[in-house]
């Protein structure tokens, strides 16, 4: 199964840099940084705004998904802080078993991403217009949690190595210098955020 790699991706963000950079929303950064900033000094489960902020911007207010559901995604969110390498598989199959409205479990790998990702950036986020940016394949037609983790591991595993051949480039900097310019209030963002929020932003012009 071929994905995009970074040969395929780094011609696609220049070619569209202007459009890429420019168009990354301003409250997407903002609020990222918020969340990243404000988790240090936070107790999750009991920070309601903190909470609502995350659910809008990770999109975990899924009207499929129980208040159960919320309840137990951030007692979990507090349970890895201190993890120095969560395991990504056993946070989704916890959230998996969680059954939805209509009774039935749900693969919410993308979710289990947005936690480890607000956690450490270094885990790089899931999303829609991550996956149409490296053409991931989906995952709906897969029976069963194990041929559905497989893969997203897989996928997941990709973008992580990505990111680093990327940032390993020399070339890629004045694409992260152009950020700074548009966003100079947030130069000290990682650099992997950066880039992931350039990717996302990269998969959310495609068609």
């Amino acid at each position: 199964m071929k994905y995009r790699t970074a040969a395929d991706i780094k011609p696609l963000l220049f070619d569209e840099q202007e459009k890429v950079v420019n168009k990354i929303p301003r409250e997407k950064v903002d609020v990222y940084v918020y969340l990243n900033q404000d988790f240090d000094n936070t107790y999750v489960p009991d920070d309601t705004i903190y909470q609502f902020v995350f659910r809008h911007f990770f999109k975990l207010d899924n009207p499929s998904l129980t208040r159960e559901f919320e309840t137990e995604y951030f007692k979990l969110m507090e349970e890895q802080r201190d993890q120095e390498r969560p395991n990504i598989v056993q946070i989704t199959k916890r959230l998996y078993d969680i059954k939805n409205h209509k009774g039935n479990p749900t693969m919410q790998f993308p979710l289990a991403a947005a936690m480890l990702h607000a956690i450490n950036p270094a885990f790089p986020t899931y999303d829609s217009d991550i996956a149409k940016a490296f053409d991931f394949s989906s995952t709906y037609h897969l029976s069963g949690f194990e041929k559905k983790m497989k893969r997203y591991i897989r996928q997941y595993q990709h973008t992580y190595q990505t990111y680093k051949e990327l940032l390993d480039d020399e070339a890629i900097m004045p694409l992260l210098n152009h950020f700074d310019e548009k966003f100079p209030d947030h130069v000290q963002l990682p650099q992997v955020k950066k880039l992931d929020l350039i990717v996302a932003q990269l998969g959310n012009t495609m068609q």
